[in-house]
């Protein structure tokens, strides 16, 4: 774990008022990223009932959904690669890989969970990021020219195949926005009002802190300190991607595990990239996938984007340190740091 993820834990944590008694908290450590769980106003007993019955689900979509340790979708990943049919019998995996597909078409193909086999080249299919050399261009190219996309993946009757065998599915930019949804479930299902789930930096306000609302962070990409702050309203859900937690550096550039699968090179020139969604079914899914299509997209494509995919709340922090930032959320925001105003552009 990288040191910027426990400093921005802390952060989190801090901002969000562990101090406060009817706060009950509790942590796990699931997709690779710290999980942070706080409910409040309720009795110690349910409290951790639900906050275990929380991770019990999350601990169940690490193990359904893992793209390289055996899942279900290693499984789906081994027949593609050798071009023969899979039975799913799991109606969950069936409606999150056509989710999945819908999204990639709404996105252009910025977001693409199936260039599985484009993240194991850059290192990025294991726990630690220590690759050395940068991915032979050639084979980069490649992967890109094979064209792997969703949408070569076809299932009828719950039989799942595909022509192109170098589709590897990888849901890591889904799958902590669909656990967002499910644990929102949970809350429901069990009466609690208020809480707040934080996995890795997508949260999800639900209800309020007392009789305020919940008060999160916008990590800075280069500090260990907030940004920003925002009153989180509930049924809100906050999402960033960032090349300051998986990323490997080589000869002093740093390359993130966000790849563009348009050029098979991870997105370039963006820090970070903030989005804020509304209340809905899907708003935790919309706060993972929606994050992804900004940070890799070219500065000059960026608000275009965010017009396609309806995105009214955005923070962008570019290598150079400008900001972008929607004119909607920079009415929401508190800005942490003496920000030279200078360097933030409103859109």
């Amino acid at each position: 774990m990288r040191l910027n993820s426990l400093l921005l834990y802390f952060l989190i944590s801090f901002l969000f008022g562990c101090s406060d008694n009817k706060i009950h908290n509790s942590k796990d450590f699931i997709f690779g990223t710290l999980i942070d769980i706080k409910i409040y106003g309720e009795s110690k007993i349910n409290a951790e009932k639900v906050s275990n019955d929380i991770f019990n689900e999350f601990h169940r979509l690490h193990k359904l959904l893992h793209p390289w340790d055996k899942s279900l979708i290693t499984d789906i990943n081994n027949a593609i690669s050798e071009k023969k049919f899979i039975s799913i019998n799991n109606d969950e995996v069936i409606t999150i890989l056509r989710d999945a597909q819908r999204l990639e078409n709404q996105t252009q193909n910025l977001f693409n969970p199936s260039i599985g086999k484009l993240i194991k080249l850059w290192g990025f299919h294991s726990n630690n990021y220590d690759q050395e050399t940068i991915p032979n261009k050639e084979t980069i190219q490649q992967l890109v020219s094979s064209n792997p996309s969703m949408q070569s993946i076809k299932i009828e009757n719950g039989v799942l195949k595909s022509n192109n065998k170098n589709v590897q599915i990888d849901l890591g930019g889904y799958a902590k926005g669909y656990a967002l949804d499910q644990a929102k479930k949970i809350l429901i299902q069990n009466n609690v009002e208020n809480a707040l789930i934080n996995i890795g930096g997508n949260i999800l306000a639900f209800g309020k802190h007392g009789e305020r609302n919940w008060v999160v962070g916008i990590q800075n990409p280069r500090k260990p300190n907030a940004l920003a702050t925002i009153n989180l309203k509930p049924g809100w859900a906050i999402g960033t991607s960032g090349d300051y937690q998986r990323y490997i550096m080589v000869n002093n550039q740093r390359y993130s595990h966000l790849i563009n699968p348009q050029t098979g090179y991870p997105g370039s020139k963006t820090q970070s990239a903030t989005v804020l969604i509304a209340p809905s079914e899907y708003s935790g899914v919309l706060s993972d996938v929606f994050s992804k299509p900004l940070f890799i997209t070219s500065k000059e494509n960026k608000a275009n984007i965010a017009k396609l995919l309806n995105i009214k709340n955005f923070l962008i922090v570019m290598d150079d340190k400008s900001i972008l930032i929607s004119e909607s959320l920079n009415k929401k925001i508190h800005w942490e740091e003496d920000i030279d105003k200078k360097i933030i552009t409103i859109l």
